[in-house]
């Protein structure tokens, strides 16, 4: 996915998107300005400041090392290599973000296989890092104990997709998530329809031997990127959200409905597959702005997030508490007034169910919403993160809080970066 993006991303909240063990008793600060935070040598010699094209905050995300959590990497697309023998850049901070370095410590799977498309990222409770790579339309997945050693990196089977081979040439958007010894991967499959999987390793990404469907298969009629997120809790209960929908009349905007899914058994099964025709739990319907391609969309007359994000990703996140007592998912919809917001719902087991206990909205009235992130804190209370683009012209990023279980945030939630400098890809 190529979608495009404010160049001011990467500065960050200290702690967003990150697992829930990393930041017990956070306290959320002032964003950290990672770019204007290299060294100056490095800014310069890279081409930082003098590149015509900027677009160094392409689809962030962010890990911390539970075992030493001032030890953090974040990914963008801002530099690419199609080597094995030359690194994708990352950005890594040993001293919990006051300090950062531009490594190029990811090579390509194989030669021949530019990345990074898109890819994520996840620290296991021993301390080394995952991550799950999208190039050429396959997925791979790699790791290492020194991000900043392009030699420490390795990949599954030597650089060997793991997305199944039905799949081959047309998956998108891996999410990676961790529990125990086990790997998680979700992604979409475009090869008929739009299907949503999982692949699965037992053996911390040596091999990966599961590869299922999150539901009932491929949808005919869908017209947005589902946005497959998972999330795990302790119990190693794997949790999905995705969204699926047709379009309008008016390009851009999809009747989307949203699911969630979960699995008991390592995503061999998943267990609320008969709960609707799609398969899942149908968290809520609505419309929806969302993927718009040209040519209905360009970037001279377009619906897009910002007038420069066509949101290729559809609008979701979930996470768990560590014991599965709580899951919460962030979803996008249009309000009375036609306004695309943020919503926020929150599930409880009862029995093998998970019956929803609240939904709200939790971004301002009149502005429109989107690239919400969810995680929850050690003591079980939520925060959010997502932005929004009023008509000052401007992206202001929100974080807020529920210390309630889900069932409260304040809709005032502080706007913790704006910027209307802006870039397309």
């Amino acid at each position: 996915m190529k979608p495009t993006h404010v160049l001011w991303l990467l500065a960050i909240a200290p702690g967003m998107l990150v697992a829930p063990a990393a930041f017990a008793g956070l306290i959320v600060s002032a964003p950290v300005d990672v770019i204007g935070n290299l060294p100056l040598a490095t800014f310069t010699s890279l081409g930082y400041g003098t590149r015509t094209y900027k677009d160094w905050g392409n689809e962030p995300y962010i890990a911390v090392n539970p075992l030493n959590t001032n030890d953090i990497l974040i990914s963008s697309f801002s530099f690419s290599t199609s080597s094995t023998t030359t690194g994708a850049n990352v950005f890594y901070s040993t001293d919990a973000g006051s300090r950062w370095t531009s490594q190029f410590s990811v090579p390509a799977p194989v030669n021949g296989v530019t990345i990074p498309n898109d890819w994520t990222y996840a620290y296991n409770s021993a301390g080394a890092l995952h991550g799950t790579v999208l190039g050429g339309g396959n997925i791979f997945q790699g790791a290492t104990t020194n991000p900043a050693s392009l030699a420490a990196w390795s990949y599954t089977g030597g650089g060997t997709r793991i997305n199944t081979a039905a799949s081959s040439g047309s998956a998108d958007q891996p999410w990676i998530a961790l529990h125990g010894a086990s790997v998680f991967v979700a992604y979409d499959d475009f090869h008929v329809n739009t299907a949503e999987r999982v692949a699965v390793s037992m053996n911390n990404g040596t091999s990966f031997t599961i590869d299922n469907p999150i539901n009932n298969g491929p949808q005919a009629g869908n017209t947005v990127n589902p946005g497959t997120r998972i999330a795990t809790d302790n119990a190693g209960n794997v949790y999905s959200i995705f969204g699926i929908g047709p379009g309008t009349a008016t390009p851009g905007v999809h009747n989307v409905t949203y699911y969630l899914n979960r699995s008991s058994d390592g995503g061999v099964t998943w267990d609320f597959n008969g709960s609707s025709v799609v398969g899942g739990i149908v968290i809520d319907s609505g419309v929806s702005t969302q993927l718009c391609n040209m040519p209905a969309c360009t970037q001279a007359s377009n619906n897009w997030f910002a007038n420069v994000n066509d949101l290729r990703g559809n609008i979701t996140a979930i996470a768990t508490d560590k014991t599965g007592s709580h899951v919460y998912v962030l979803i996008g919809k249009q309000d009375a007034n036609g306004t695309d917001r943020i919503y926020l719902a929150a599930y409880q087991p009862l029995g093998t169910n998970l019956v929803k206990s609240s939904e709200i909205v939790v971004s301002p009235a009149r502005e429109r919403a989107a690239l919400p992130a969810i995680t929850v804190k050690d003591d079980g209370s939520v925060v959010l993160m997502y932005e929004t683009y009023g008509a000052d012209g401007n992206v202001h990023v929100h974080v807020a809080s529920s210390d309630d279980f889900g069932a409260s945030t304040p809709l005032t939630a502080p706007r913790r970066t704006a910027n209307s400098a802006t870039t397309t890809s």
